[in-house]
């Protein structure tokens, strides 16, 4: 970034944050309180350019940069009105989880994996494609937004050449993913997140066989190509990507147990999936590894099965009296 274009950007900052002062101060919201009428200015002016993007850590940052801008205004804080400002804002914070767990979408399902595969033609391209795509979200963990192109461009797709085979492509046992961009990274072009696949023998449809089969079908050697790619050519757009998904759910309904409400589904039910699939079974500094957070509080939002799992503890503390008896 040029030396004239970094002022711009400080003057756009600047003027965000005057704005922000004029209205606080005819609405009587001074000194600045961390609650609901800030978290706008919470996320626009102060963590994007600390580099902090969520978590109780940029909470607290943001706490003490409300304090010093209220000293700088006159206001005076100690340490017991800090305590009160953190109380009130998880109070808050609690609020809206408990907000978005109502909306939240719902996970994609193995038996939603499996019955959208068994209807599938995969000697047709575009169902292999589609089919591949599903599972290699699925295992890796991440949102359709990490394989399909959007209006800002496919800079996050991934590509041929972020794929590694080991030994070899034509006889594969695992497969490493380059990342250029995940939901904990945004920007992920300096610091990629690697995931990796193994072969897995006993499943009807294994991931990594269904990547290698769809590359062999549609690979033309071009560089930089995408390997999800529209009919038309070019990445594929995340509203196809996504309508695609639908479609398929919905011609996979009769062979669920449960029915398919459409509109709880998202590019983002396939890491649910992943996670809830997952929780039950690995510990949760390996749940939060697996899905690239920094806390194991961010895995618990995406693991929407955490009371059953909960409940299913029951079962081993009663083991342990059974043993006994």
């Amino acid at each position: 970034m040029g030396i004239a274009a970094h002022k711009r950007k400080l003057d756009t900052r600047w003027s965000m944050r005057k704005r922000f002062l004029v209205f606080a101060n005819a609405n009587g919201a001074l000194p600045l309180m961390p609650t609901k009428s800030t978290v706008f200015f919470r996320y626009a002016l102060h963590l994007a350019h600390t580099g902090v993007h969520s978590g109780w850590d940029g909470v607290g940052k943001y706490i003490t940069e409300v304090v010093r801008w209220n000293h700088e205004f006159g206001y005076p804080d100690f340490r017991l009105s800090c305590q009160w400002w953190w109380d009130r804002f998880r109070d808050e914070f609690k609020q809206c989880v408990q907000v978005a767990h109502r909306g939240m979408k719902l996970p994609i399902r193995p038996a939603h994996l499996q019955a959208m595969a068994a209807g599938a033609d995969l000697n047709d391209p575009t169902d292999l494609r589609d089919i591949a795509s599903y599972f290699l979200l699925y295992f890796c963990g991440v949102r359709i937004g990490h394989v399909a192109g959007s209006a800002s461009g496919p800079s996050h797709c991934i590509r041929y050449e972020d794929l590694h085979w080991e030994p070899s492509f034509e006889a594969p046992e695992r497969v490493y993913l380059c990342f250029r961009s995940t939901k904990t990274r945004p920007r992920a072009a300096d610091t990629p997140y690697w995931s990796a696949i193994n072969r897995q023998a006993g499943m009807r449809w294994c991931p990594l066989l269904l990547l290698q089969q769809h590359i062999k079908r549609t690979y033309k050697g071009v560089p930089g190509d995408c390997i999800f790619q529209s009919v038309r050519g070019g990445p594929l757009p995340r509203s196809t990507f996504t309508s695609s998904l639908r479609r398929r759910l919905t011609a996979a309904a009769p062979l669920l147990d449960t029915p398919v409400d459409l509109s709880k589904f998202s590019g983002t039910s396939f890491r649910k999936g992943f996670l809830t699939t997952l929780g039950p079974m690995v510990p949760s500094h390996r749940l939060a590894d697996a899905a690239d957070h920094s806390s194991v509080e961010s895995s618990r939002i995406y693991t929407v099965d955490s009371l059953k799992m909960r409940a299913a503890n029951s079962d081993l503390v009663a083991t342990a009296f059974v043993a006994r008896m």
